[in-house]
């Protein structure tokens, strides 16, 4: 049963006269001569139409030549009553396409003001849009679609053209005529501009010069760009706003405000950092202050030190100079009476020097008689050495000798034992042959391991069976448990719902089985089916509230977060491959609010909220209420048959779904018809299916249990297949010791008989192998005696070497003992000649001591003068120095000129002086004037840096003054009048609205500012996607985009499908306001694609509609689909109605 209370106004009523007149003048253009033909305004055939009306829009439609300029005398005007002086300069005066995207041919001839495009989707209406940005020169990223030029060429097609005219300047002798071939191999462009081969570059400047701007979204809007301009920042707007409305210095003026204030403020950034840091280096100069003055007093007294340590080496060198004459005059009194005393006491001395020498000589023999002793003696020792090294070689040579003669007795018993061995294997040859067949011994062995290894491979194929028979065992046995735990499942309510579950939706009833095994793979806890996972409070209400939900609703599973449902989703859908699954999110708690009291549901009949009679958990209820609206879905177990209850819910805008007793309502409401359009839905509620009490069914349970009959059948089976398998393994088990006993038996038997067979074969190789042994061994012998005979040689040798040793060692003694006394004849001599000279000493010692003074004397004076003469040169040395060095310049003079009075003492007492001072002048950073005198030079350059920055800042604040108040009164009047067209254009739909400037320290901030009110209890508010719903967006975008018509530098502009997605009463409004601007005089052309036209709108006699028909079924004769024609056809059938 279905109801409607709305009414639609009879067609004649929207179409009155007026408007019908004005769909008639509309003109169609389109594409023709393809698999997708279109009807155009009749310029592809010479054939006249049939039609009077379109043979005049033919005749007033031909160009009398490609790029031929619309002349004063020209008396062409269109069926719209629009002439060529119409078109502003670079307006698009026609547009035709060959072999591009959809179109095979076409060629359009819009209008000089409104142009409205319209057609089914796919007829190619974009494809219009995408000719214009390429056939003048813009690159594909102006469109949002494909990326390569070739991509637009027609499918199977190698290459398509292009051609556009734009309107000529007043003064220019003709339109001009851009033209590009695109070749899809090579993805390359071809460019003519009047029928002449030209470049991108020239294109691109004539398109410059005539202010066309495709890539501002304010003048060129494609169906791809729409949500790009939509999420177009203010800042964006009003840059494209000024590049659309405004002179182009304006946006020159713009832009260098935004770089100057962008250099001014790193400048302010920068000077603020080098004023922060001048002061901290000021400040840190002049903490540093004290520690330079004291570094100065340091400086002052260090200095005063190193010029009296530097003043030491002159007066060191003075006195030493003045010591040294004195020690020379000493030295030399010395000398004189020294000479003097050895001349009184010569004779005496003469006597004792005399005995001394002599004493000397005779020491002299003395010690070379010990020589000539330690020599012999040392000769004598060499000879012993050379004769016990010739005892140990005799003792050697006998040695080897006696290891010969047993190498001899050792040999003579070898060749016995070879002599043996060669007699007993000659015996052996004389014994009976052994038989040894060895590969019949193999043929043997090799029959037992084949029959041991299909005893292994029996074995083998045994225990696999046996286990495939254990693994079938228990997978039968874990099928038992399982439908064992479903049978016990038939006796519980949550059992039952998992067994609907399955048999409801079994790609639910596994994705829910995966849920529950991995929780802790989700960051909250995920919520299976509300089929399992809620019930009903009161099974009564079970038919009512199910008549609310859908089948997905008791499958849903129900996530808290979105990470969550993207991962299960992936898991369930991705990777596991179900279809039968939906997930849902919710993040909100259960809303307590609802749409009536408990008062007004009483009142109407109704129980309660479908939601208040479900139990489960709570994120599970929000699902079922953001998905169904159950808090506001009343129902009741009874029905109603009160029509003022019924119509004060119809009446109300709160409920739009409700039950009571087994009938289901709905209410759908259009508010854009106005409060009248509301229609009522009811049906008849099915009885409930999923949140009911049934019986276990019991067919399904025996089905069960039948199963566990069959399986424990077959388990039984399975245990008698085993045991006489088993049995057989253990048998074969049992002969493989048997066997392998056996194969080893035989084969040890093998090699030993192998062996003895062996040896005896090779008897004969052997015996000459000895025999040759034992003549080798025999010939040994005469080398063992030559070897005795040479050792004994060397023997003898030694033997009379020694002897000629111990005959030279003989005499070698008697000379050491002839040595030996001549030594002790001269230490007497020696000895009397030391009494002689000791004796006449002490008689002269006086003499002796007196002399022995005086050298005394004379060699200390020597030792002083030397001293000072070392003590000069070095203070010379030292004064030298200091001469050389420049600094020392200055105190030359002083140090050459110094007073007799000062003396070494005195300087080192005033130095010490000094020292002492300077322990006082203490100064904790050594460095101090070194940094002091750095950082002097940086604060200077900093400093000046700062005041150079402080120019430059005003400099530029000046600059940005002088800019500034050329642009911003510019900018207020523009935006002005764009606030005040589209203030106008919202007054007339009832609305309110104004456009203005942000404004900001910062010119990269300043932005357009645009403010709606679409409803009379609310202020004027932003526009922005909070705020406003979408409609509302796409009517202050197609309005602020309007109210830029009057001023727009651009000769045309173009906005494909901006009226899609607004409702009805929107689309009329914008559609109003749109013909009233665009087709006022002296605007710029204006495009508006769009593929469908509400009826009963406002036309203009200035706008032109192209209507786009093409398709696979699109007559091969045009003339067929004369629109024109239809309309005339129209007309008259309205007019006899």
């Amino acid at each position: 049963m279905s109801t409607s209370n709305s009414r639609r106004r009879p067609r004649s009523d929207i179409e009155s006269d007026d408007d019908g007149d004005l769909v008639r003048r509309s003109q169609s253009s389109s594409p023709s001569d393809s698999a997708k033909r279109a009807r155009t305004n009749g310029h592809h055939s010479d054939e006249q139409s049939e039609s009077p009306e379109p043979e005049a829009s033919r005749a007033n439609g031909i160009r009398r030549g490609k790029g031929r300029a619309y002349n004063a005398e020209d008396e062409y005007q269109d069926e719209n009553g629009a002439s060529p002086d119409d078109f502003q300069p670079g307006a698009i005066v026609r547009v035709k396409l060959r072999n591009f995207v959809t179109y095979q041919s076409a060629e359009f001839f819009p209008g000089p003001s409104m142009n409205m495009v319209i057609g089914p989707n796919g007829t190619g209406k974009s494809s219009l849009v995408c000719a214009i940005c390429i056939g003048l020169g813009w690159g594909t990223i102006n469109l949002g679609r494909a990326k390569d030029f070739g991509e637009f060429v027609k499918h199977d097609t190698k290459a398509a053209e292009i051609e556009i005219e734009l309107q000529k300047r007043p003064k220019e002798p003709e339109n001009h005529v851009v033209r590009v071939r695109i070749t899809k191999d090579g993805n390359t462009r071809d460019w003519w501009l009047n029928d002449r081969k030209t470049s991108l570059k020239a294109v691109q400047k004539l398109v410059r010069d005539f202010s066309i701007q495709i890539d501002n979204l304010c003048q060129f809007l494609p169906q791809e760009k729409v949500s790009e301009f939509a999420g177009l920042s203010p800042v964006d707007l009003l840059r494209e706003t000024q590049r659309a409305a405004a002179p182009p210095q304006m946006l020159e003026w713009h832009e260098s405000l935004k770089d100057l204030r962008k250099t001014e403020k790193v400048l302010e950034l920068q000077q603020s950092a080098d004023r922060e840091q001048l002061a901290n280096w000021e400040n840190r100069q002049q903490n540093l202050q004290a520690e330079v003055q004291k570094m100065k007093e340091r400086e002052v007294i260090l200095t005063e030190i190193k010029h009296l340590q530097r003043t030491v080496p002159w007066v060191e060198y003075r006195v030493a100079r003045d010591e040294y004459k004195v020690r020379s005059r000493v030295k030399k009194e010395a000398q004189r009476r020294l000479r003097e005393l050895e001349a009184e006491v010569q004779p005496i001395m003469d006597r004792i020097n005399a005995k001394e020498h002599y004493s000397r000589q005779i020491a002299k023999v003395v010690s070379e008689r010990k020589a000539a002793v330690l020599s012999a003696e040392r000769e004598a020792d060499a000879k012993v050495q050379e004769m016990e090294l010739l005892t140990e070689a005799i003792e050697k040579h006998t040695t080897d000798v006696e290891a010969e003669s047993k190498r001899h007795q050792s040999q003579k018993i070898a060749v016995a034992k070879v002599q043996k061995s060669i007699t007993d294997m000659k015996s052996k040859l004389h014994d009976e042959q052994i038989e040894f067949d060895g590969p019949a011994w193999n043929e043997r062995i090799r029959a037992k391991e084949t029959e041991l290894r299909g005893l292994k491979e029996e074995i083998e194929d045994l225990e696999a069976s046996n286990r495939e028979k254990m693994l079938q065992g228990k997978e039968i046995r874990d099928n038992i448990e399982n439908a064992k735990i479903e049978l016990a499942a038939f006796d519980t309510q949550e059992g039952q719902q998992l067994n609907k579950l399955e048999r409801t939706a079994k790609d639910a009833a596994i994705a829910w089985k995966w849920v529950q095994n991995n929780r802790d793979q989700f960051r909250e806890e995920v919520y299976g089916p509300p089929l399992v996972t809620c019930s009903l409070k009161d099974p009564r209400y079970a038919n009512a509230v199910e008549a609310l939900l859908g089948k997905n609703d008791f499958l849903a599973f129900t996530t808290q977060n979105l990470d969550d449902m993207k991962k299960l989703s992936n898991q369930l859908i991705g990777a596991m491959g179900l279809s039968d699954v939906t997930v849902r999110s919710t993040s909100g708690g259960l809303s307590e609010q609802r749409s009536l009291s408990a008062h007004d549901l009483q009142r109407l009949g109704l129980d309660g909220w479908a939601i208040d009679f479900i139990d489960g958990p709570e994120p599970v209820l929000s699902m079922l209420c953001n998905s169904r609206k159950l808090e506001n879905s009343p129902v009741a177990l009874r029905d109603n048959s009160d029509e003022n209850s019924y119509n004060e819910i119809v009446a109300g805008d709160k409920v739009t779904h409700w039950v009571t007793g087994s009938t289901f309502y709905q209410v759908s409401r259009r508010k854009e018809y106005g409060p009248g359009a509301v229609s009522t839905t009811s049906k008849n509620v099915s009885d409930a299916a999923n949140w009911t009490d049934q019986p276990v069914d019991a067919s399904a349970k025996r089905e069960v249990q039948e199963r566990i009959d069959a399986m424990s059948r077959d388990f039984e089976a399975l245990k008698s297949e085993i045991k006489p398998l088993r049995t057989a393994l253990a048998q074969k088990k049992e002969l493989l010791p048997e066997l392998n006993n056996e194969i080893k038996r035989m084969t040890k038997e093998k090699g030993d008989l192998q062996k003895v067979y062996n040896e005896q074969q090779s008897l004969p190789s052997k015996i000459e192998r000895e025999e040759r042994l034992l003549k080798t061994k025999q010939g040994g012998f005469a080398e063992i005696r030559e070897e005795i005979h040479k050792i004994n040689v060397r023997h003898d040798h030694a033997v009379m070497q020694k002897c000629k040793l111990a005959l030279q060692y003989k005499d070698l003694v008697k000379k050491i003992r002839a040595s030996h006394e001549a030594v002790l004849e001269a230490r007497v001599m020696a000895i009397e000649a030391e009494s002689d000279v000791a004796g006449l000493t002490e008689r002269n010692v006086d003499i002796v001591r007196q002399l022995a003074e005086e050298k005394r004397r004379r060699d200390e004076a020597q030792t002083q003068l030397d001293q000072f003469k070392e003590i000069a040169n070095q203070a010379l040395e030292a004064v030298t120095a200091i001469q050389a060095d420049p600094e020392n310049e200055q105190y030359l003079e002083g140090w050459r000129n110094l007073a007799p009075e000062i003396t070494v003492d005195q300087l080192q007492a005033q130095i010490l002086t000094e020292e002492t001072k300077l322990e006082f002048v203490v100064a904790s950073n050594p460095n101090a004037i070194n940094e002091y005198n750095k950082r002097k030079v940086d604060v200077d350059r900093l400093a000046r840096k700062v005041a150079e920055t402080d120019e430059k800042l005003e400099s530029m604040g000046r600059r940005i003054t002088e800019i500034r108040e050329l642009w911003e009164p510019e900018l207020n009047t523009l935006i002005s009048e764009i606030s005040d067209a589209f203030s106008h254009n919202f007054e007339q739909i009832g609305c309110a609205g104004e456009v203005s400037v942000h404004k900001d320290d910062d010119f990269d901030l300043w932005a357009i500012q645009i403010k709606v009110k679409f409803r009379e209890n609310e202020d004027l508010q932003i526009l922005d996607s909070h705020r406003q719903s979408g409609g509302e967006r796409s009517v202050s975008t197609i309005f602020f985009l309007m109210s830029l018509q009057s001023l727009a530098q651009a000769p045309f502009r173009v906005v494909d499908e901006i009226n899609q997605g607004m409702d009805p009463r929107n689309e009329r409004m914008v559609h109003e306001r749109m013909v009233e601007i665009a087709c006022k005089e002296h605007t710029s052309q204006y495009f508006l694609i769009t593929p469908k036209l509400l009826t009963g709108l406002r036309y203009d006699k200035r706008m032109k509609v192209l209507c786009i028909a093409s398709g696979a079924w699109m007559p091969e004769n045009y003339k067929k689909l004369d629109v024109s024609k239809i309309i005339g056809i129209k007309r008259s059938l309205m007019a006899a109605g």
